[in-house]
């Protein structure tokens, strides 16, 4: 199996994409002869890159031990395919700890990594401390708050913008709090049948990625293309119909709308918001770990909706 070292592809390509440059760097000093020596490295032990999920219960860490020479293991019977270390996560809420499962597995580009995994629920707001000891007692050590917003209607909406035609309708929406948001989705709800047909009601998905850009107060400014999300929608109807939930004379309209984000945690924040692997493959631009390199993080979820009944029939619907 060729794996990413996570499961989350869109925040993965990210995760394996930087994590070399800060390797190569870090490790061989240019990728020339010059390598660090472990032992006059500022006491970096490990580079770790994982995160907690809160829409997952198995969670994913790869950890590199720090040495003379960057990991490269062509396989089992390489001297670096084994690693001195145990990793835990303690819940600092509950003290409940939780010992990581080892394996060495394959990577996308052939090699060999050092993989760990642990089943536990993550919960939103909670702090978890990540450990990699070394039998010798020497740990590397980070700490993540899984992200949490309570308001109900944090976003700050814009007009609905309607062209003269009524071919285009779209909204600009700012989000405070959220200043560099991993992966935005729209969603849709529409409905359809009555007293004859099945009722069914549906919650469509539209992507937008890291759509919009920061403002200068440390939110994000985000336009949603609302008459172009509704192809998204009709294709769904149409599913429906090519399953034989509705018929083709069945009624439907949209109800609501709203928008789902995948927040990352506090720490988690690349200088002015932008993934940029040359800036971040310098050592100390964006970590959190102790007495190590890389990053451990968290995810959390934010989804705000609203009612959108008074666009139905000017999107094209039949109510």
């Amino acid at each position: 199996m060729n794996i990413h070292f996570c499961s989350r592809p869109r925040l993965c390509s990210w995760l394996c994409s930087w994590p070399v440059l800060i390797l190569c760097v870090v490790l061989l000093g240019s990728c020339s002869d010059t390598a660090i020596d472990p032992f006059e490295n500022d006491e970096k032990y490990f580079t770790v890159y994982g995160f907690l999920d809160d829409l997952e219960n198995t969670h994913v860490l790869r950890v590199i031990p720090v040495t003379r020479r960057a990991e490269r293991i062509e396989g089992v019977g390489d001297a670096q395919a084994k690693i001195d270390a145990e990793v835990f996560t303690t819940d600092l809420n509950s003290g409940v700890r939780t010992k990581w499962t080892h394996n060495l597995e394959k990577l996308s580009d052939g090699s060999f990594g050092h993989i760990y995994r642990a089943s536990f629920p993550v919960t939103a707001n909670k702090r978890y401390k990540l450990e990699i000891i070394r039998s010798d007692g020497i740990k590397t050590t980070a700490i993540t708050r899984v992200p949490f917003i309570s308001e109900a209607d944090l976003f700050e909406m814009g007009p609905e913008i309607i062209s003269e035609d009524s071919s285009l309708v779209y909204r600009d929406i700012k989000i405070p709090r959220i200043p560099s948001p991993w992966d935005i989705q729209g969603i849709y709800l529409w409905g359809g049948g009555g007293v004859d047909d099945i009722r069914i009601n549906r919650r469509i998905y539209v992507p937008y990625g890291r759509a919009g850009h920061r403002t200068d107060d440390g939110g994000w400014q985000i336009r949603i293309n609302i008459s172009d999300d509704q192809r998204y929608v009709r294709e769904n109807v149409k599913l429906s119909i090519e399953n034989n939930r509705i018929d083709e004379n069945t009624a439907v309209g949209v109800s609501a709308m709203g928008l789902q984000i995948r927040m990352l945690d506090e720490g988690w924040d690349p200088p002015n918001g932008i993934f940029d692997p040359e800036i971040l493959s310098k050592p100390g631009v964006l970590s959190n770990v102790e007495n190590g390199y890389g990053y451990f993080g968290s995810v959390g979820l934010y989804v705000q909706e609203w009612n959108i009944e008074h666009l139905s029939v000017l999107l094209g619907y039949d109510f």
